[in-house]
């Protein structure tokens, strides 16, 4: 991973960052306090040779002195001296326990001894060093070696008394703030990295191009502008309506020769999306194609008559098994050029009804009467009934989603197409997390008031009022109003729409 791989997964991975630094650095707080605060107190000795005359017999003193001081320092945290300073002040505590509250240190070459006394109270802690201060001098005047005359050849004296601590050496509430945000972006890092790596999901068109080489047609950030999905008829001057069109176009130029295009349109897993890229694509397809047909061939979980708002009783599996004709059930929906074929009831073998004599028929039929015919398929890997259908269309378009999507699914997918030769003509990721941002050149505010109801849907409105003899709105200059003006002549030149009959 280069510098702008890393950069790309720490902007995914922000809120991992900010909950394990916020864990740490509240955590750090806790425990600063939660901890029983520590004193500190220090008391300093300097010991002396008392006897020489000469400056040789002062540098041997000084020398020897020098060499005593580890074992004074020894000397302080045994019971000889704590004893006294237990009973002098009446602590509840063993030499033992006291010695590990008590720090001697020997600044090198010198004669100089520091006690360090820490407790949980300082007043406690200024008493106990100057206590030990004072009964070390006491012991190392009755252990150091004599003269002739009998007196002590070694001096300790107090040169600076402990007193009562101001402020607490422990626990250091600034130091473990500093130290609990250095590991909470350290551990935030390590986290974000860890996710990215065990994160499976199809993240971007790189993880698509690692496994085929189908082209990313588009990307689909997740956009609830719309709640039922269909931006082209709700928001068609959106951002997200003109990466709709965008797919358009790359699947026009399948249409060699103006021939006619049919398209399965399907995904790994349920959930990803599919069906509302297929309503979206074939919306978008009629605006510019004569005659477009968006078949829901998914009979196990059919979605489109509901989003639509059409009667879905009858459709594919009502003609695939003789009971109806396929012009009695198909409906034109929204503008003109816009037919849909409904799923139907939904049987107990679909599978075989796709791959049935009848279903073969319906396709010579479709071909010959639309120009680009959608199939909105059901997903791959839990049935087989897109491997089915991929045997009569052009080509597959294959739905990822960004946010449900596993690598080792797509791959399963893919590889599920390949054993029945379908013709991948490219993968559409949906519900990213990148926004569309400045990547599309449209028109500025684009809620306009015709996306309230949908324009394809206020087209139908005014067609049905033109059939049943009804005068249509129109402007100050006498047309239409409304988008419809750009779509629909005037009422006197339409003719009756038949399904499926060109125009």
């Amino acid at each position: 991973m280069n510098l702008r791989a890393y950069l790309d997964v720490l902007v995914r991975r922000w809120l991992t960052l900010v909950v394990v630094g916020a864990l740490s650095l509240g955590g750090s707080v806790a425990l600063s306090l939660g901890a029983t605060p520590v004193y500190t107190a220090s008391a300093s000795l300097f010991f002396s040779l008392q006897s020489g005359s000469s400056a040789n017999e002062l540098a041997q003193g000084s020398t020897f002195t020098q060499n005593q001081m580890a074992s004074y320092a020894t000397l302080a945290t045994t019971a000889t001296v704590l004893y006294p300073v237990i009973e002098e002040l009446g602590l509840r505590t063993e030499p033992r326990d006291l010695a590990r509250q008590v720090r001697v240190t020997t600044p090198n070459e010198t004669v100089v001894l520091e006690i360090q006394v820490t407790s949980t109270s300082a007043v406690q802690a200024a008493a106990i060093a100057n206590s030990v201060a004072e009964n070390l001098t006491e012991a190392v005047g009755d252990l150091a070696p004599v003269d002739t005359r009998g007196n002590a050849t070694v001096r300790s004296s107090v040169v600076a008394p402990a007193v009562e601590p101001e402020h607490q050496t422990s626990p250091n509430t600034r130091l473990n703030l500093v130290v609990g945000a250095f590991l909470g972006l350290v551990l935030g890092l390590l986290t974000a990295l860890a996710r990215e790596a065990l994160d499976t999901r199809v993240r971007s068109a790189d993880d698509v191009r690692a496994l085929t080489e189908a082209p990313v047609l588009t990307r689909l950030p997740l956009d609830p502008a719309s709640a039922d999905g269909l931006v082209v008829d709700r928001l068609p001057r959106s951002p997200q309506a003109e990466l709709y069109r965008q797919l358009r176009t790359a699947t026009n130029f399948l249409r060699i020769g103006g021939r006619p295009l049919m398209l399965t349109v399907t995904s790994a897993m349920p959930g990803e999306g599919k069906s509302t890229v297929a309503m979206n694509l074939a919306l978008a397809l009629s605006e510019t194609s004569d005659r477009v047909l968006l078949v829901d061939a998914d009979l196990r979980r059919p979605a489109v008559a509901d989003r639509l708002g059409i009667e879905g009783a009858a459709g594919l599996s009502t003609v695939l098994v003789g009971r109806a004709r396929f012009d009695d059930v198909v409906q034109e929906w929204g503008a003109p050029g816009l037919a849909v074929l409904t799923a139907g009831e939904v049987p107990p073998n679909p599978a075989e009804l796709l791959s049935s004599p009848g279903m073969a028929e319906l396709v010579a039929r479709v071909r010959e009467r639309y120009d680009v015919v959608i199939w909105d398929s059901p997903p791959v890997l839990p049935v087989t009934d897109a491997q089915v259908l991929s045997a009569y269309t052009d080509g597959v378009l294959l739905v990822a989603s960004g946010r449900r999507l596993r690598r080792a699914q797509l791959a399963a997918a893919l590889e599920g197409l390949r054993r029945v030769d379908a013709r991948l003509i490219g993968v559409v990721l949906t519900m990213l997390r990148e926004g569309i941002g400045d990547a599309i050149y449209g028109y500025g505010p684009y809620a306009q008031p015709e996306a309230a109801g949908g324009r394809f849907r206020l087209v139908a409105r005014l067609r049905a009022a033109a059939a049943a003899g009804l005068p249509a709105a129109r402007s100050a200059e006498g047309r239409p109003a409304g988008p419809a003006a750009e779509v629909l002549p005037p009422a006197g030149d339409r003719a009756p729409v038949v399904a499926g009959e060109r125009r």
